[in-house]
């Protein structure tokens, strides 16, 4: 049912609830309602019309509805996500804490290691250099190093 359909109902009651109306009464019944724009047709038209706007639009909020029902499962799976996200690089840091001198290291812990570790080679460095000298000493072959520091002070 249309929205001009009452205006409809109107004309076509006036026009039936005198049927003892002249023809002549009759037809100024009609040119009122031509004059006043109020055509029957254009009613029908109207209403037509009327009628498909309202079925588009219940068309259009249902699809409305449903596009709002995705859009909220997408964004539960968008959280999900993010907090998947989340542990993963926790997960990361608790792992590469102990492994990368660059998270949550001072300067002065960072230096100590540094120290510590360049005495450790030093000693490694040392310990070799001894054992060099012994298999030379006992195998007797001649010390090179001897003479390039003979050589380098002449």
């Amino acid at each position: 049912m249309g929205l001009l359909d009452n205006v409809k109902k109107m004309v076509k009651k006036e026009a039936t609830e005198n049927p003892q109306q002249t023809s002549d009464d009759q037809k100024q019944v009609q040119a009122i309602h031509v004059t006043n724009g109020i055509d029957p047709k254009v009613i029908d038209a109207m209403n037509e019309r009327m009628t498909k706007i309202e079925n588009d639009l219940g068309k259009l909020s249902g699809e409305m509805e449903g596009q709002k029902k995705t859009l909220n499962d997408i964004k539960n799976e968008l959280e999900g996500i993010k907090e998947n996200v989340k542990m993963v690089v926790s997960l990361y840091e608790l792992v590469s804490r102990d492994f990368n001198p660059f998270m949550d290291k001072t300067p002065e812990e960072i230096r100590g290691i540094t120290d510590t570790l360049a005495e450790q080679v030093n000693n490694v460095k040392q310990l070799v250099e001894a054992a060099i000298k012994d298999l030379r000493e006992l195998y007797g072959v001649p010390d090179i190093d001897q003479f390039i520091q003979m050589e380098e002070k002449k």
